[in-house]
């Protein structure tokens, strides 16, 4: 079985086989899913938006980087032949929106009298202020809107992270389970056709010597050629199941690794986790730790955040402006020149149509949000109860399932003695056989549908994926 897989293996580019070591230990679900949370694609992905929310942070801290200006002027022509030179240096701060500011200047040359201001002494001029806002932009502004939002937006992107990681979880876990399954379906068929063609030689010999009809034998031949063409099928789901399963079972390297027939549990766990909340408990806890409504509350502060920012943009700007200035040095009109200057700057927007729609939008988008919340958290209890269902059905389908598989087999028992002993005919042999296996497949699917749901309550509550004692069968 082992020589088919890995020739396969052998055409299909970019999958790694895995290589056993001796002694073969089966492959356990812990081991695929550290494997997927290491490296699979998707999920380094998501990483990398964690990535992308810390530049969005650094570029929002940037708005209250210090700026550095120069200004530089020559007269190259003209009546009056002068220089000047300014350089300021500027601070915003996100305390209400005070800037802080700073300069120097030096003007040299001949200044008509209406400029008389650009002349300074040898040494320059220094100058120091800040601007105060006083309405708009007081309580917040664009920069410090912009620093919360990233802020926010770093947290976001975390629990997106986090329900990327819920979701590779639960997928890795259902192709485990697949694979797992096609297993116990590959050995079932197998044990079949090995039944059917263990008793060929006896058949054959028994029409030989006339002690069973003729078509016994044929019936029995039929019936390998038809269990052949159901390991046949059963081969390809397990490879199939195998290949999905290599895209979460990845090496050091992160390459898909397919696993072998050899690393198959023998059977699914007869334990399964145990689950000690209640229902109202399940509710709360899904409540509290899915990531979905984290972020919806975060980007609602977001939203909340930008819709501040623009009913604040609806103000008239009334900035105060405090600066003073000293010449340094001497000069041939006026020796070390004190000023202190006091400014009051209006800016009153008349139809406030650009803040007044960024406005509504915000506040639409603020409801949109609100909305989604809810229906949010009314899918999220609606998983709850349909897991929880879904467990309750698969415990039950399961026993039940285990004790039709144990009539089954013992009927099987039954009806092959009674064959050997000529009370019964093939046929009636071969459809216990098969109503066997049916039940053997029949737990099988059960049993994975049980852990499948396991998955799934896991996922519904965000909570660590663990498996009880007994996760695989040897």
């Amino acid at each position: 079985m082992s020589k088919v897989i890995l020739l396969i293996l052998a055409l299909l580019p970019g999958i790694v086989p895995a290589e056993p070591t001796a002694p073969v230990r089966a492959l356990v679900l812990n081991e695929v899913l550290d494997a997927a949370l290491r490296a699979f694609p998707g999920l380094l992905a998501a990483e990398q938006r964690k990535q992308v929310s810390e530049g969005e942070l650094q570029t929002a801290q940037g708005g209250f980087d210090t700026l550095l200006k120069s200004q530089n002027r020559w007269s190259v022509a003209g009546l009056y032949e002068n220089n000047n030179y300014d350089v300021s240096i500027e601070q915003p701060t996100p305390f209400l929106g005070t800037t802080f500011f700073g300069g120097w200047r030096r003007g040299t040359g001949d200044y008509p009298i209406y400029e008389g201001k650009g002349l300074t002494a040898n040494d320059g001029e220094a100058r120091v202020g800040v601007n105060i806002p006083l309405w708009r932009n007081r309580d917040i502004d664009r920069r410090r809107a912009s620093l919360q939002q990233a802020e926010l937006g770093k947290l976001i992107a975390n629990h997106e992270f986090d329900q990327t990681l819920i979701e590779v979880r639960r997928q890795a876990s259902y192709r485990y389970w697949d694979w797992v399954l096609a297993g116990v379906r590959l050995r079932t068929v197998e044990k079949l056709l090995q039944a059917a063609e263990q008793r060929n030689d006896g058949i054959l010999q028994r029409v030989a010597a006339g002690d069973i009809p003729e078509f016994e034998a044929l019936d029995n031949q039929r019936a390998i050629i038809e269990r052949r063409e159901r390991r046949v099928a059963a081969q390809r789901m397990l490879e199939q199941t195998a290949i999905q399963l290599s895209l979460y079972w990845r090496d050091a390297e992160g390459r898909p690794q397919m696993p072998t027939a050899e690393l198959l549990p023998n059977d699914f766990p007869h334990q399964e986790p145990k689950i000690q909340l209640s229902f109202d408990e399940a509710i709360a806890t899904a409540h509290t730790q899915r990531p979905e409504l984290k972020r919806l509350e975060l980007q609602s502060r977001q939203t909340e955040t930008e819709l501040a920012f623009q009913e604040n943009q609806r103000n008239p700007a009334l900035d105060l402006q405090v600066m003073g200035a000293k010449d340094i040095g001497y000069s041939n009109t006026k020796i070390n020149r004190d000023e202190l200057y006091v400014g009051l700057n209006v800016d009153i927007p008349l139809q406030q149509r650009v803040a007044g729609g960024r406005a509504q939008i915000a506040a639409a988008n603020l409801q949109r949000l609100k909305w989604e919340r809810t229906g949010t958290e009314d899918r999220i209890v609606a998983e709850v109860k349909d897991v929880l269902s879904a467990l309750n059905a698969a415990r039950q389908r399961l026993a039940l399932s285990r004790q039709q598989q144990q009539a089954a087999e013992q009927l099987e028992d039954g009806e092959r003695t009674r064959f050997e002993l000529g009370d019964t005919t093939l046929l009636f042999v071969n459809l216990r056989e098969i109503a066997a296996g049916d039940a053997t497949l029949q737990a099988a699917e059960a049993a994975s549908s049980l852990f499948k749901a396991h998955a799934d309550y896991q996922a519904a509550l965000a909570m660590p994926l663990s498996l009880a004692e007994g996760e695989h069968q040897d």
